[in-house]
């Protein structure tokens, strides 16, 4: 990923991943295709949804990914420094 994700997009895009899911099980709830034609295309149908969800999810897990990586470091040179955490606060 070349770039965080600003919250605004992370909820876009959740927001987004529980609209294909709500579809997916609309898809289901569905009379089931009796023709080879009709299973072909709800199959198509059904595989791009789950391919863009799929994206989006993963777009996600590489922002926690890097979020998860900065908040290790950020703790490493907080808390695991040598210099107790108590003595870096500044008595006002």
């Amino acid at each position: 990923m070349t770039r965080r994700l600003t919250r605004a997009e992370k909820i876009e895009l959740i927001q987004r991943v529980l609209g294909i899911k709500h579809k997916l099980k609309v898809h289901d709830s569905m009379k089931s295709p009796e023709t080879h034609e009709e299973l072909s295309v709800s199959l198509s149908s059904r595989w791009e949804l789950e391919d863009e969800m799929k994206a989006i999810e993963l777009l996600l897990e590489q922002d926690r990914h890097e979020n998860v990586k900065l908040k290790s470091k950020q703790i490493e040179e907080d808390y695991l420094s040598g210099t107790p955490h108590a003595a870096k606060k500044k008595k006002t």
